[in-house]
């Protein structure tokens, strides 16, 4: 009996042994798209401007969905921007220049400019506006000298359009991933 159990134990260590030792290598052939947005703008160096005269400024922005490796790993995509300034109280004197509101909707619950369309791989949104004027009249004496450090900062999000009807779905998903049953 003790002859058959080892032979038994002899047999399954030598299957068991070519089962782990057995192998094949093969060559992963999926990709992982990514969203490669960023934003763009067209700022040129202004010359300085007297406050009086109600200053206007050219700044173009839009967004780009372009690869940054290999070349087709960027996907279809939905933007949004949001805006914030290095001063407030001069920001209260900012009008927009070419607001684009027929491409570009603004939520006010979240402070977001959302891109109706659908950003394909290697194209641009249209810009979201073309420049901005500061009011003079409607900046504070204390503020004014303050004018030539002030800062537009645009931040950018994106999320992948496939799977979704518009850009409304697609940013509802991606702020509230998880649904009840």
């Amino acid at each position: 009996m003790s002859v058959v159990f080892c032979l038994g134990i002899l047999l399954c260590t030598k299957t068991t042994k070519a089962y782990f030792s057995d192998w094949d290598q093969l060559v992963n052939i999926l990709k992982v798209g990514c969203n490669t947005t960023e934003i763009e703008e067209k700022f040129p160096q202004p010359t300085p401007k007297p406050l009086d005269g109600n200053p206007e400024f050219q700044k173009t922005v839009w967004v780009s969905n372009n690869s940054s490796g290999e070349a087709g790993e960027s996907v279809p995509c939905y933007v949004r921007l949001t805006l914030s300034y290095s001063n407030s109280d001069i920001a209260k004197a900012l009008t927009y220049l070419n607001l684009n509101t027929s491409d570009w909707i603004y939520n006010e619950k979240d402070n977001y400019y959302y891109y109706k369309h659908i950003l394909e791989k290697d194209t641009k949104t249209v810009p979201l506006f073309t420049g901005f004027r500061i009011d003079s009249t409607k900046v504070n004496d204390n503020y004014k000298d303050r004018i030539s450090d002030f800062r537009i900062h645009i931040y950018e999000e994106s999320v992948q359009a496939e799977g979704f009807s518009d850009y409304t779905a697609a940013w509802n998903y991606y702020l509230h991933p998880i649904h009840k049953a």
